[in-house]
């Protein structure tokens, strides 16, 4: 993955977890459309998989990105 899109799809987590999912304050926080950050969240989510449903792994992300 090239460095600037890993970085965007890292800005996008970090803001997806600051606002809990909530796409359209993601989308308003990032200057970005709504359908965007739907598209870079089902990119993290390959990545990630089912561990963003584990709440030590989602904690730890926090901690992480903070």
């Amino acid at each position: 993955m090239r460095p600037d899109t890993a970085a965007r799809l890292e800005e996008t987590l970090r803001a997806w977890l600051l606002h809990q999912g909530r796409r359209e304050e993601v989308a308003a926080a990032l200057f970005v459309h709504p359908q965007t950050v739907r598209y870079r969240m089902g990119r993290v989510r390959e990545l990630w998989g089912d561990a963003l449903t584990d709440p030590d792994v989602v904690r730890a992300l926090v901690v992480a990105l903070a």
